[in-house]
């Protein structure tokens, strides 16, 4: 037993870790913080809302300067006719301005950032300037409103002009926080609003092929069967497939079947598109539109089918059409059934 002790003081205590946060990661985190303190308890407290304002800004700043460092090192530099790779390396420069970030992601990158996002930006500097430096005295709400203004447009920045080109590793670390932080968007009742209103008229155009977000849980899944695939306007999930989007919202979003001859077992129901092929068609689907019941929806192709039937043939599955027919057969059998008659 001597020895053992002897052993363990010798060695010493385990080493602690280093402290390592690539940019991306450094700014996810800030932004799990924001969250962390939007969503403790029912109503943030004014202490949770001043470090929400805090770090969302370290995160919105970290991560507009790490899509501004994709785009060219020299960027970053407050001057980047000054720009040297051996300045970049060792860090020894003045960085620009967050609103100069965002200035050279739209003039130079030509990224969408709207005129609205970027005085949101600067009134949250604002907020964090006083925060920091010189005390604030503002509404609750009013601070909760400029924060959640930079949020909205922060979750969209990261899911479309981020995360695509980002290393694989840094983009799957980042996915997962992203993915993490969707179930609590719902709770920042603020940012539910801003979010939704802004994105209404988009929805509007798409209630055919939108389903609720197994993530989210709002309803802004559109499936429309374009080359970008299936994805969440709210939170800004994206699937790395077709098949995975609809097994996802099948497995989550509605009913489990049993599998025949393995109690305790279910499967969810996907099945083959009849028209693209896709193994992506959710026969339970629920859609915005108004309709009576649930609706087949392709993800892949983004098809909505009528009411799905096995035939009476050769139980294949088909598209009976808008209303259900008691004797559903396919083409084939149909004409086998006919054959001799003259059908058109």
């Amino acid at each position: 037993m001597s020895n053992v002790l002897a052993q363990g003081a010798r060695r010493g205590p385990a080493p602690r870790p280093d402290v390592a946060f690539t940019p991306v990661i450094n700014g996810m985190d800030y932004l799990e913080s924001v969250f962390e303190h939007l969503t403790r308890g029912k109503i943030p407290s004014a202490r949770d809302l001043k470090y929400a304002v805090l770090h969302l800004q370290a995160a919105t700043e970290v991560l507009l300067k790490a899509r501004l460092k994709a785009e060219h090192f020299s960027l970053l530099f407050s001057h980047p006719g000054k720009a040297t790779r051996e300045k970049f390396e060792r860090g020894d420069f003045q960085s620009c301005t967050t609103l100069e970030a965002v200035d050279r992601l739209r003039d130079i990158a030509q990224l969408a950032i709207s005129k609205d996002d970027r005085e949101r930006i600067e009134e949250l500097g604002k907020t964090r300037n006083a925060l920091q430096h010189y005390g604030l005295t503002l509404s609750a709400a009013a601070v909760e409103a400029r924060a959640v203004g930079v949020l909205d447009f922060l979750i969209t920045f990261i899911g479309r002009h981020l995360l695509p080109g980002l290393p694989s590793d840094e983009a799957s670390r980042a996915t997962d926080t992203m993915v993490s932080l969707a179930p609590r968007l719902g709770s920042v009742q603020a940012l539910v609003t801003q979010r939704l209103t802004r994105l209404s008229d988009t929805l509007d155009r798409v209630v055919d092929v939108t389903v609720k977000c197994p993530d989210c849980k709002m309803w802004a899944l559109v499936a429309d069967g374009t080359a970008a695939g299936p994805g969440c306007l709210f939170c800004e999930r994206a699937w790395e497939s077709p098949h995975s989007a609809a097994v996802d919202y099948a497995f989550i979003m509605t009913e489990l079947v049993p599998v025949p001859d393995s109690p305790g077992t279910w499967t969810t129901v996907v099945i083959d598109c009849l028209r693209c092929g896709e193994s992506a068609l959710v026969p339970e689907a629920v859609t915005i539109a108004p309709l009576p019941g649930p609706t087949p929806l392709c993800f892949a192709c983004g098809t909505v089918f009528g009411y799905l039937a096995d035939c009476g043939g050769c139980g294949k599955t088909l598209d009976s059409g808008p209303t259900p027919d008691k004797f559903p057969l396919c083409d084939p059998c149909f004409r086998v059934k006919h054959a001799g008659e003259d059908i058109l």
